[in-house]
Parts: structure tokens; sequence; C-alpha cells
């Protein structure tokens, strides 16, 4: 299973060394491919030039959800076998490997075979450079201290070069969002027996790398994400923007303004806090733009003054409670009820996953590239 994205110059040698290295073995490939380049239609023009059946499945541009993981994710699925290898097409995992992979799922009887560059046998000596290298070392120390339990003896949770059981998975479970999927399969799926096999990670010699600084940011963000549940994420970003409620409310008003119009504008500020909290952390967007979930959010969030002002003057006014105190009361209230219309209003279609029309081949015996499938 290879994940593709603009790997046109890749597709000839990858093929050639796969059909060598799988010669005797029954096999089969499939492309999922998020290119803008001619990636499809060269997979297409090379398809009867080794002995494996060779199938493409291509997201177009509006059903890439997930990124590579999305993709990795999507060609599990369409696998037939047994076992599945997901290998990237730059060739930086060498071909070759896939029968060591193999070998070691079946004399082992395990779910997972890793293709690890930190054990016996293996090398990140591809890595771009040492930037890269301490990024990758960094995030691999990052997982593993925080999920100790399910990672323990994994080397190189942010492979991308590996073998899975495909009846040992729960791909429903999964809900990938950039670039390293294994974290995600792994942390999600129950119990696996994971072995590793070292390798020596090639270096590119074509093409672009996928990784980059925001495909860094979406990994922490959902290492973050895997190790609190949803609701904890919510419950901690409401949390912080009691602050800015708290103190701005107190602040207003030691300046001279009433604490109900104190507590207005306080609220205005708190709802932009608690929304790239929102965005960044607990649900991590979606199809919409910003700025179409960011009015419906800050509406929410202000329908709860038409509870908090009455009662905030309630505690002030006749309990003679001090504003930040009485604030910090009614925000709780309000917090509860607010996670549920933000959840099941406003962000209820980042649980859905983008569903894909298009397809090709099966596509490959039709010999049309960018047939549609009903």
């Amino acid at each position: 299973m290879v994940p593709t994205r603009n790997e046109a110059a890749n597709i000839e040698p990858l093929l050639r060394r796969l059909d060598s290295a799988l010669a005797g073995l029954p096999s089969e490939v499939i492309f999922v491919d998020d290119s803008d380049d001619d990636t499809p239609e060269i997979v297409m023009a090379l398809r009867h030039s080794v002995r494996m059946r060779v199938r493409i499945h291509h997201r177009p541009a509006p059903y890439r959800a997930g990124g590579l993981g999305g993709a990795v994710t999507e060609g599990i699925r369409l696998c037939r076998a047994d076992y599945a290898v997901v290998l990237d097409g730059d060739l930086q995992h060498p071909p070759e490997v896939v029968p060591e992979l193999l070998a070691a799922a079946v004399s082992g009887d395990v779910d997972v075979v890793i293709g690890s560059r930190y054990v016996t046998g293996g090398s990140a000596s591809g890595l771009a450079n040492g930037v890269r290298r301490l990024v990758s070392s960094g995030a691999n120390l990052l997982s593993r201290l925080a999920f100790p339990l399910r990672l323990r003896g994994v080397s190189d949770v942010m492979s991308g070069f590996f073998l899975v059981r495909i009846a040992a998975l729960d791909l429903d479970r999964l809900r990938p969002d950039g670039y390293k999927i294994l974290l995600e399969l792994l942390v999600r799926t129950g119990r696996l027996r994971v072995v590793e096999v070292g390798y020596v990670f090639g270096e590119r010699h074509a093409g672009e790398s996928n990784a980059s600084v925001s495909e860094g940011v979406r990994f922490a963000r959902r290492l973050f994400s895997l190790r609190m549940p949803r609701a904890a994420r919510f419950a901690l970003v409401g949390a912080s923007g009691t602050l800015p409620n708290i103190f701005g409310t107190a602040f207003l008003h030691h300046a001279g303004m009433h604490y109900m119009v104190a507590a207005v504008v306080a609220t205005q500020l708190a709802i932009l806090w608690n929304f790239i909290g929102c965005e960044l952390l607990v649900w991590e967007g979606g199809s919409q733009s910003r700025i179409r979930r960011y009015l419906p959010f800050a509406l929410l969030n202000n329908l709860d003054l038409v509870i908090r002002l009455p009662l905030l003057g309630l505690f002030v006014d006749r309990w003679h409670t001090s504003v930040p105190a009485a604030t910090l009361v009614t925000l709780g209230i309000a917090v509860s009820v607010r996670y549920v219309l933000v959840d099941r209003i406003i962000y209820s279609e980042c649980r859905r996953p983008v569903r894909n029309p298009f397809r090709y081949s099966r596509g490959v015996a039709a010999g049309a590239v960018g047939e549609a499938e009903a």
C-alpha cells in the first residue's frame, strides 16, 4: 500500500524494485494518490510492466481527508489480502525489506511489524539533515513518554514503513490527521503484538518530502488529542478561558465600569480565547472556514449570558459575593451546557468522514483515469 503525492519520478523504479523483491509471492500494489501532477497517469501507463496486480485510488483535492494518514487508512480498507505493508513512494523505504516484514509477521504470529531505523540493522542516515533527525528523535521520545505502556518496546513510532495484519485492526476507531498514522494505529487499536525489523532509511532522489513545520504542528496536536479525551480537552480550554473572563471583569469593574457591562465585555475576550483553543486542541478544525465556525461559536457562548447575568446579579446584589467569585461560579454553571451545544452543533461535521466518490481502478481494469464509481 503506497500513499503518493507528486511522486511521478519515483513510480517506475518503485514498481520495478517491488516486482523484483516480491517475485514468487502473491501480491498486489495499491497506490492511494493525492497528487496534483501526472503520477496517476504514470501508474496507469506502467501497470502492465510488472507481474503484480496494480491498482490506484486517486483522491481529488476536496476528498483528501486526514492527509497522508487518511490515505493510508483508505488504502488498507481496499486491501484484499491478510497482510498490508505500508511504504512511501519516495524510495526511502527500501522495497527489498518488504519480504523481511512479511516473514517476521508469519513466523512470529504478530499483528504489526515495524520497519525501524533505531534497532540493530537500522539507520536514519537518509533523513535530510540534523534538524530532521532531531525532530524525529524528539517526536519518538514524546510519544513514548505519553504512552509508556502502549508503546513499550517500540523504538520507531514515527516510522512510515510497517506491516499490519488487517484482521487485527479496527479501522473505524482511527481518526487520521497528518503524516504519522502508525502512532494512531498503535494507540487506538486494542492490544497488538508488535515486533520491529531494522532497515536503512534511504535518501530521497526525486519529488518533495511531505514533512513540514505544519505537519509537525499537526503531529503535536494529534499526540495531545490521543492522550487526552475530547471532553477533558474542552474542559481544559474552558478552564483556561475563565482567566481572561474573571480578570477582565475584575479589571474593568475596578476601572469604573458597571460589573454587568464589564462581564459582557470580558466574555467577548474569553470567547475569542476559547475559540482559538478549541480550534487548536479540541476539534482541530473541519471543512468549514474558521469565520463560519466562529460566528455560531460566539453566538452560543453569548447566549449563556442570558443565564449568567441574572445569576451574577443574584450573587453580587443579594448575596454580596465579590464580582470575581460570582463570575467564577456562574462560569462553572455554563461550561457543561456549552460543551454539549458546541460539540453537537458546530463541530459535528468534524466527526464525519469525508466520502470520496471518485476512484481509480477498480479502475485499472477499466483503463480509464478518473472514472467515477457510483
